[in-house]
């Protein structure tokens, strides 16, 4: 009895200790976007997790925030391409994860086009539109973080007013 009651408990901390790791792997992500300290300790964060497609989907999304803080054309064009690379290699692996293809699209529409990555913003966005229309996001912050975001972009008038009916 004792026995099963610590292991029920411990699987709950185990739960409860992955669900804020994940929230604040998504908060350091936020800081990194202005800072290339948080970047790097982000990745060096990233690199000791078990490498799942949330974490290596992160790991791509900040590989790529990299190339904002350097100033060498080369370096950026490195730390693009692998975190390209590694996002679509973690998309590839959990293809229905709202959160991956969130991170890709937020990425695609905030970049120049010169780079040519923006070919996923379509499907990305109307995937994450019916996904937000169906209600099957269980986690509130990355919820409103999501609809607070697509409220910023171009959105056909049938998509913002879905958007703004459902969320204001």
């Amino acid at each position: 009895m004792w026995a099963k009651s610590c292991t029920i408990i411990a699987l709950c901390c185990l739960s409860f200790l992955e669900s804020s790791s994940v929230q604040s792997i998504r908060d350091m992500y936020v800081k990194a976007i202005e800072s290339k300290k948080s970047t790097e300790q982000l990745l060096n964060i990233l690199e000791k997790k078990e490498q799942t497609p949330f974490v290596i989907g992160y790991t791509g999304a900040t590989k790529m925030l990299m190339a904002r803080h350097t100033f060498n054309p080369f370096k950026k064009l490195s730390h693009f391409r692998t975190g390209k690379q590694l996002l679509e290699k973690a998309i590839s692996k959990d293809a229905e994860n709202v959160e991956l293809i969130f991170l890709r699209y937020a990425i695609q529409v905030s970049l120049p086009p010169i780079l040519g990555y923006n070919e996923h913003i379509e499907t990305d966005k109307n995937y994450i539109l019916k996904t937000l229309q169906k209600q099957e996001l269980k986690e509130k912050h990355l919820e409103i973080a999501i609809v607070n975001f697509l409220k910023k972009q171009q959105l056909a008038p049938a998509e913002r007013q879905q958007l703004l009916k459902q969320y204001n």
